[in-house]
């Protein structure tokens, strides 16, 4: 199946909204900043739900086309664990050099255990505050496996109904079991992806429009901020926009470019970010100018990380752990492989 701009262009827009709002708005909370600038973007807060609602379609689409659960397991992990462990490095090694506000004194086992992405569970403090989110991911990921295997998936409707009662019950204090492994906050979202899949690709009926529908007011019931009564219709109506083909229009290279760096960026831009605003602002007091500033070296950094660091481990760690796969898929790597190591040669011989 060919690549969606489209979703690119909606993951760039998510992590640059949760940017803009912990630059704008949870910066100056955190450090209780009195001269806060005249701009702030507190809708950001919620760019995380868009990127639950993006997972649950690509990852329903990704149970589509592998041949069994290891692939599955192995192409989920290459694709998050690469970034993260570079992402988790960077920001140790610029915590050492400089004085991140808000930053622990990490001990090696919580270091070790951020390393895992499962470090939520045994409530080990992140290194960086955004990695809250990879874990309901990952919950997310290991119920989509345990239905690919147990051969479920084709029962996601009746399975999507329970979890959605289950959310419901669960906010009403009915059967408070659960919240935490099952996503109950936040699997609504994961929920609609799936169904906006089938809805794009499966020709879905009435049932799915009313399930995605279901999803919708069971994440302003569960998750009951007065602004989700803005955003959340917002999010939806925007896939919907998705799924009729009236997205291509912003298939554009600046939205693209932020789209492929936008894992690196969500991962890398809070701590490391909050350093460079006070870093900056004692030579430049103007906060628009300093976030901007900020952004714009973020930005960089993301794409460094990507270009350099990320995309050759993960084209090796294709390679090596995916060469059972069936041999288009496998020429493809190799054919990755080869045009990277022709074009890093060109690169140092100019």
């Amino acid at each position: 199946m060919h690549r969606l701009k489209e979703l690119d262009v909606l993951r760039g827009f998510a992590a640059l909204n949760v940017m803009l709002y912990h630059y704008t708005t949870r910066y100056f909370e955190i450090f209780q900043i009195q001269n806060q600038p005249k701009f702030e973007w507190y809708f950001g807060h919620h760019g995380v739900e868009l990127f639950f609602m993006i997972s649950g379609f690509v990852i329903f689409m990704s149970l589509q086309n592998v041949k069994n659960i290891k692939e599955f397991i192995l192409k989920r992990a290459i694709r998050l664990y690469p970034a993260y462990w570079i992402c988790i490095l960077i920001t140790l090694f610029i915590s050492a050099v400089y004085s991140i506000p808000r930053s622990n004194d990490f001990s090696s086992f919580q270091i070790l255990m951020n390393f895992t992405m499962i470090q939520g569970i045994f409530e080990i403090p992140n290194i960086d505050g955004v990695y809250w989110s990879l874990l309901p991911e990952l919950f997310f990921y290991f119920l989509m496996g345990t239905l690919y295997y147990l051969n479920f998936l084709k029962n996601i409707k009746i399975i999507a109904i329970i979890w959605l009662i289950w959310m419901i019950l669960n906010k009403s204090g009915l059967f408070p079991f659960g919240e935490y492994f099952l996503n109950l906050k936040y699997g609504m979202f994961f929920l609609a992806g799936i169904f906006f899949y089938n809805l794009k690709f499966k020709k879905g009926a009435i049932v799915d429009h009313l399930i995605v529908l279901s999803c919708l007011f069971t994440a302003i019931y569960v998750n009951g901020e007065t602004y989700n009564l803005i955003i959340y219709p917002v999010w939806f109506a925007t896939f919907y926009l998705f799924i009729g083909g009236k997205l291509s229009y912003f298939n554009w290279a600046p939205l693209l470019f932020l789209g492929s760096i936008s894992y690196p960026l969500y991962l890398l831009h809070q701590n490391i970010g909050y350093a460079l605003i006070t870093y900056l602002y004692t030579y430049f007091p103007n906060y628009f100018i300093v976030i901007l500033s900020t952004s714009l070296m973020m930005f960089l950094l993301a794409w460094l990380v990507i270009k350099y660091l990320e995309n050759p481990l993960s084209l090796f760690l294709k390679h090596k752990f995916l060469s059972n796969l069936n041999l288009s898929e496998k020429s493809k790597i190799t054919t990755d492989l080869n045009h990277f190591s022709h074009k890093n040669a060109l690169e140092k011989s100019r």
